[in-house]
């Protein structure tokens, strides 16, 4: 009995002196000014046709900065210590919100976005397929350069683009950004203030899932690392073409040096994260890998690269580059996450690319100069050209041409040998794709984009 008294006292404490969660934003808007008509990174597919509507909202509040126990260290296996500091900092960003527009549409899950600035302007948007059958996209501008630029005459982030609408942004450094992430998050998750101003439209919603790309699946790496535990708002993280790295909270306080850090997701994490990857990625990932468990899987898309172009497309600045897309597999991912969440049923296990490790990490290739293992498309599981992840630079090109990766064709004498016939090819493609869906890596909803892509091309067979 005098133990059980313990254990609760125990239970208590532990109850009792858990982080409470940082204040949140007030929320103001829909925001209809600005000379350019909408919101930055509005869709460009038409979503209204789609029983959806698009609303953009300003988050004012103060936001906390994150720092590491004093006996804890930024560790590679990803088990942090962390806490708040002491000093708060006043903010005002914004949020893009993309819903349906009849609650019988909605399935309950939002997708909240971690908008990269890479570029020096936000990147993301809702695109047309899985985001349109009942999800809410939301898009956080959770990063100063996103609002403020680039530093210079050059600069090209939100305020810069409609300063009538922008102006009154304010972000006080990125320290902050996993702070007004959160408070971002608790605006339009499951129990947010539903009565006056509501940018979920009354929606109800069940669950939060945190999606970035690149740059920013860095920042979720380090977001769902040492400041989810604290905060515990997302339901589950979707990091994709992520190259495997953490950022150290400290650098954005001290300004000091850009290190990587590869950083597994800690084994102890209480949500599922679901990494998706390309070719790319691949060699840069391979210190961060890990093995799939009941709360983590790691997808892999071999061929394809970080950025590519549609088949056919030319470009002054990139020599040769890749049109093989991992979007078919981010948006398997997406229907995955919804399901695991809400259903239990955990996603399918995928081989990773083959790497060796003989003398320094190199994709393992086969006669036809692609890498072997991981998730093949039916474009590369029916390969009619050499895929690489990593780009080819030419001069005076971009400076982003290693992330559109490369694909050369083949030539018509090695298609001939391998496919006599179109309807030889096209039988084949088919087979590849059937298996894609029953894999789960491809949604049969998105089949007959694929193979029409397919039967386009493939005329010059006949």
């Amino acid at each position: 009995m005098r133990l059980f008294g313990q254990a609760v006292l125990v239970a208590l404490v532990v109850c009792c002196f858990r982080p409470q969660p940082s204040t949140a934003a007030d929320l103001t808007g829909p925001v209809t000014d600005g000379s350019r008509g909408g919101p930055f990174c509005a869709p460009v597919v038409d979503v209204a046709a789609r029983g959806y509507v698009v609303e953009e909202f300003f988050l004012d509040g103060q936001a906390d900065g994150y720092a590491f126990e004093e006996s804890a260290d930024q560790t590679a296996d990803g088990r942090w210590s962390t806490k708040r500091r002491d000093k708060t900092a006043a903010f005002r960003s914004r949020v893009l919100v993309v819903r349906p527009a009849k609650a019988a549409d909605f399935n309950g899950t939002v997708i909240v976005h971690w908008q990269n600035v890479t570029a020096g302007y936000e990147l993301g948007t809702l695109t047309d397929g899985e985001y349109l059958r009942g999800y809410a996209w939301v898009g956080v501008s959770a990063q100063k350069i996103g609002l403020d630029g680039f530093p210079g005459p050059n600069a090209a982030g939100l305020k810069q683009w409609d300063p009538d609408r922008y102006g009154t942004l304010n972000h006080p450094g990125d320290g902050y950004s996993y702070d007004i992430f959160t408070q971002a998050g608790r605006a339009v998750g499951p129990d947010r203030a539903k009565t006056g101003l509501d940018p979920m439209g009354g929606l109800d919603v069940k669950r939060l899932v945190a999606a970035g790309a690149s740059q920013s699946a860095g920042r979720l790496r380090t977001y769902i690392n040492g400041v989810h535990p604290l905060e515990g708002v997302f339901d589950g993280f979707i990091p994709y073409i992520d190259f495997g790295s953490t950022i150290a909270f400290e650098r954005d306080f001290e300004q000091t040096s850009r290190r990587r850090n590869p950083t597994r997701i800690r084994e102890d994490l209480d949500v599922p994260v679901l990494v998706v990857n390309t070719e790319t990625e691949a060699i840069a990932y391979v210190a961060a890998r890990q093995p799939d468990t009941t709360k983590f899987r790691f997808w892999e898309v071999a061929g394809a690269s970080h950025v590519s172009v549609q088949r056919g497309t030319e470009r002054a600045d990139l020599s040769e580059p890749n049109w093989l897309s991992y979007q078919p597999v981010y948006a398997a991912s997406l229907r995955h996450m919804h399901r695991w969440l809400k259903d239990g049923i955990e996603p399918p296990q995928m081989p990773p690319i083959e790497i060796s490790r003989e003398d320094r990490p190199a994709i393992v290739r086969d006669e036809h100069g692609n890498a072997k293992g991981g998730i093949r498309l039916p474009d590369f599981a029916v390969p009619t050209a050499s895929h690489s992840g990593m780009g080819k630079r030419v001069a005076g090109g971009s400076r982003f041409a290693f992330l559109y990766g490369s694909a050369k064709d083949f030539a018509a004498e090695q298609l001939a040998a391998l496919y006599p016939t179109r309807s030889a090819y096209l039988a084949a493609y088919d087979a590849a794709l059937a298996q894609s869906i029953e894999a789960g890596m491809v949604l049969a909803e998105d089949a007959d984009q694929l193979r029409e892509a397919a039967r386009t091309w493939s005329a010059q067979l006949e």
